[in-house]
């Protein structure tokens, strides 16, 4: 049932508008991380980061914390995985570890939509708080450097 799984997925329409408002929010976060590393003076132009350096240049400027880094390679992660993993997921081209592969049902379906509304869902939650800290800082309400100035405060 692996590839057949997976053309249920296709079809599904609540699924794939879980996984497309999941991508959208995917990359309204990535431009809020450009915008806030722009006001905080690093160099970052909006065709050439990935999440995943973008990540890395937040890192390397100190402005998430060791636990922002983490969760922000997790929701990395899960984010990938459901955008470009899970044909090769039921094609056996990787191996089961996130998402099930096997017995599965066609009521698995919902475990997968619920996969991507939690992610979108996370990754909304990010953005607010990084709208907001980028109001803050458009402000001149906000510290500019120490552990104040990180996306996500203590």
């Amino acid at each position: 049932m692996n590839l057949e799984f997976f053309e249920r997925l296709y079809a599904d329409p609540e699924f794939c508008e879980a996984l497309g408002r999941m991508t959208l929010a995917a990359g309204r976060f990535e431009s809020d991380l450009r915008a806030f590393l722009r006001l905080k003076g690093v160099n970052v132009s909006a065709n050439e980061a990935t999440l995943g350096s973008l990540i890395s240049r937040f890192e390397k400027h100190d402005l998430l914390s060791g636990n922002g880094v983490r969760v922000l390679r997790g929701l990395k992660f899960q984010r990938n995985y459901l955008t470009h993993s899970l044909f090769d997921l039921f094609s056996a081209r990787i191996d089961e570890t996130v998402l099930p592969r096997t017995d599965l049902v066609p009521m698995d379906v919902t475990l997968f939509t619920e996969n991507a509304c939690q992610l979108e869902e996370n990754l909304r939650g990010l953005s607010s708080i990084a709208e907001r800290r980028i109001a803050q800082l458009e402000d001149q309400t906000s510290p500019r450097s120490g552990a104040d100035a990180r996306l996500f405060r203590p």
